[in-house]
């Protein structure tokens, strides 16, 4: 399929150019893990000349993937994602104004539920919905209410107070479509939460493509300005945004930065315990409030 085929996922025009031809060979779900780490293996990256949006144009099914995707590494790191998904929630809570206590949320794209399970843990009502049918497994053992499949879902009844999507929109064809059934899940003054890389970022600048969010399961790529268009087209007003941070345990992050490294780190028992806080400023946390 050549670019004059491809529509852009955002705006609909049909003037994409080839920025990064594909250094993929085969697929598999694994390849689509959230601790994946082969930072630069993409399909073919084009750039639509109307907005800017930076799309995986020739990718279609991913879905399938995600539907038989394990990630023995993630669900390690769940301790350090439930701190991550608290700190997330107090954001949320500061950037609106509002108490979350008593409120109903909806988390897309959930995993194995930390946020969900946070959420709980601070008087939420809420539940999640989980394409892969392993981390879904993970959630049910613990009690946690993540339904499998995607939006719709016949499980997910009526309109929430929050609906968030923690890196996740940059892993979908269809960003529009995504967006418009979480902004119908919204009730009338509640909000959507995204949190996405931001392509336009220092980092992402100079890394190029090195950078470590150009992945495999990353279709899409977007700035401050396609997100806000993005949110627009969903039916969303874009009202604030923050650069969120991130906690992940010490050998965790050590496997990456060696991906940029001539030489092995040092690896001690003890640091299977250590959590770091960190902020390279190249997501956006962006809160759309339904139209």
């Amino acid at each position: 399929m050549s670019a004059e085929d491809h529509r852009c996922w955002i705006c609909g025009a049909q003037q994409l150019v080839l920025r990064k031809s594909s250094n993929v060979a085969t697929m598999r779900p694994e390849d689509f893990a959230i601790s994946d780490a082969h930072y630069g293996r993409t399909a073919a990256v084009y750039e639509c000349q109307n907005c800017r949006f930076l799309q995986c144009a020739d990718m279609t099914a991913v879905v399938s993937y995600y539907e038989e995707l394990e990630d023995p590494a993630y669900i390690e790191s769940r301790p350090e994602r439930l701190l991550q998904s608290r700190h997330l929630l107090r954001d949320v809570a500061r950037l609106t104004g509002r108490s979350l206590r008593g409120l109903s949320l909806l988390d897309v794209g959930a995993g194995s539920g930390p946020l969900v399970e946070e959420a709980q843990a601070l008087g939420m009502r809420a539940e999640g919905v989980e394409p892969s049918r392993s981390l879904c497994a993970h959630a049910t053992a613990r009690g946690l209410p993540v339904h499998h499949g995607v939006l719709p879902h016949p499980d997910v009844q009526g309109r929430f107070d929050v609906v968030t999507l923690i890196d996740v929109i940059e892993h979908t064809t269809d960003p529009v479509g995504l967006l418009s059934e979480a902004s119908a899940a919204v009730e009338p003054g509640g909000v959507v939460v995204l949190v996405t890389p931001d392509v336009s970022s220092v980092a992402a600048r100079l890394m190029g493509w090195r950078w470590w969010h150009f992945r495999l399961a990353h279709v899409g790529y977007f700035s401050r300005e396609t997100l806000e268009r993005l949110c627009e087209r969903a039916g969303l007003q874009p009202t604030t945004s923050i650069r969120p941070g991130w906690v992940l345990p010490l050998p965790y992050l050590l496997d990456r930065v060696e991906r940029y490294l001539p030489v092995r780190l040092p690896r001690a028992r003890w640091q299977s315990s250590v959590a770091v806080p960190f902020n390279l400023r190249d997501s956006i946390l962006l809160i759309g409030q339904r139209a």
